[in-house]
């Protein structure tokens, strides 16, 4: 018996209408009736009386609707265990790397996990923050680099693996430039320019300032490149974390300096809970625990 002709018969005995079963089922309404009428024929009764204008279930196909919803239930559940099962046992592993990962040991460390496990098939996409939350929301990965104040659903975990601050970057020849330190409210005389709107950087920032009651001046927000060439170009002041201030420390146009009272955070991971995990997952999350922020 084909099961998938038994979940088209509740389809159809929902709809009580071939031309939207149909639809719904993406199969053509002939493909329907005969599919229906080989079930029946296995079954030995009539599933359905038909008029001209209408159907309705027959006395026979009353009594094996809920039945046939057992069994297209169980069929349902067994394929996601069969796809669960084939997805935990797989040896391939895709690792999300926050944008721009030079900026952040993430990268070394998984570098030492690629020599350790040099039998996994292994594959890496960087993305935004945005995209990361967005992968890591329709399952497409179940571990990714995040900032703690990343939004993780209940039964998510954050693993801190460094803690990092925020820093104020100007032009050589602005007049903080030489400052040993720089203020909230000095900076919200300035125009600011954020990393991307709606990020983790961009919300510990515009919350610090909340925090002290003033209204920023934010004129862009956008990449950390973007915010760099208009640093230069004398658009504003840019708010970045440490690590990439230091990155970008040997370029002569711009300098670097420390905000107090200071703008701290951590990042690491957040991932999905271990049983939710593939093995190739696993041997990652437990390599990266090894640097996990005590």
């Amino acid at each position: 018996m084909d099961t998938n002709y038994i979940r088209e018969f509740v389809m159809l005995a929902d709809c009580l209408n071939f031309s939207e079963a149909a639809e719904r089922l993406f199969i053509s309404q002939s493909s329907l009736s005969k599919h229906i009428r080989a079930l029946e024929r296995e079954l030995g009764a009539s599933l359905f009386d038909r008029t001209t204008r209408s159907i309705r279930l027959s006395a026979a196909g009353d009594l094996y609707l809920a039945y046939a919803r057992r069994i297209a239930e169980l069929c349902s559940e067994s394929e996601i265990a069969m796809d669960d099962l084939r997805r935990r046992s797989s040896t391939s592993l895709t690792i999300a790397v926050m944008q721009n990962p030079q900026y952040y040991n993430l990268t070394k460390y998984m570098t030492g996990f690629r020599l350790a496990h040099p039998d996994l098939s292994f594959s890496m996409v960087e993305e935004d923050e945005i995209g990361l939350y967005d992968m890591f929301q329709k399952k497409t990965v179940n571990i990714i680099p995040a900032f703690s104040n990343f939004r993780v659903g209940a039964d998510d975990s954050f693993m801190p693996m460094a803690k990092s601050s925020i820093m104020a970057i100007f032009r050589r020849d602005h007049p903080l430039a030489s400052a040993p330190r720089v203020t909230l409210r000095q900076l919200g005389g300035e125009r600011l320019l954020l990393p991307t709107r709606g990020g983790s950087l961009s919300d510990l920032i515009l919350s610090a300032f909340r925090r002290e009651q003033i209204e920023p001046h934010i004129v862009y927000e956008g990449s950390s490149i973007g915010c760099i060439d208009l640093v230069k170009a004398g658009m504003g002041v840019s708010l970045h974390a440490r690590e990439f201030a230091d990155a970008i420390s040997s370029d002569e146009d711009i300098a670097a300096v420390t905000i107090d009272p200071p703008m701290t955070f951590l990042y690491g991971l957040v991932h999905r809970p271990p049983a939710e995990l593939s093995h190739a997952e696993q041997l990652y999350l437990s390599h990266m625990m090894r640097y996990e922020l005590k």
